[in-house]
């Protein structure tokens, strides 16, 4: 092993070193603070008429709630949800304040991501809707802000998202 560190690099610099360090040391509460929030932002979602489907562990209504409440103590801080359609998702991501949106998790702020033409965006159509992908789709890794913001804002860009698509 140490010739292959010594020959390939395979170790970490000082600097990332230094940021996992920095990172460890706030990882439970951010786990914390973002489970708690996905929980209460899945269980808002799912109950919302203009939402076609929830993807979160945590809900009793997921399929694999059961073994996720076996094997977890918490369902984590990422959830998708589909709107039924790519112009609906599209409508969505246009009006919502407060996720950052890219192709990443797990950061401190909140991340709102489209899977179908992003991460995903390289798996043909056929098997992407195959693996659930669908045109709908949205990932989203819940930060540190406050819940009730977060709801208030999804809620904001849905409002607007439903009377933006009946036209």
């Amino acid at each position: 092993i140490y010739f292959m560190q010594n020959s390939t690099g395979g170790v970490l610099g000082v600097q990332d070193c230094w940021l996992l360090l920095r990172g460890l040391k706030t990882l439970a509460v951010r786990m914390n603070v973002g489970t708690e929030s996905a929980q209460r932002v899945a269980e808002f979602l799912e109950a919302d008429e203009r939402v076609a489907a929830v993807f979160y562990p945590g809900l009793s209504s997921h399929p694999d709630y059961a073994l996720q409440q076996v094997q977890a103590e918490a369902a984590g801080a990422v959830l998708s949800f589909d709107l039924g359609s790519e112009e609906a998702a599209r409508q969505f991501v246009n009006h919502v304040q407060l996720p950052v949106f890219s192709v990443s998790l797990g950061a401190v702020e909140s991340i709102l991501s489209y899977p179908a033409r992003m991460s995903h965006a390289a798996i043909p159509e056929a098997e992407r809707l195959k693996l659930g992908i669908t045109p709908g789709l949205l990932r989203f890794s819940v930060g540190l802000e406050d819940v009730d913001d977060i709801i208030q804002d999804f809620q904001q860009a849905l409002a607007y998202t439903v009377e933006r698509s009946a036209r």
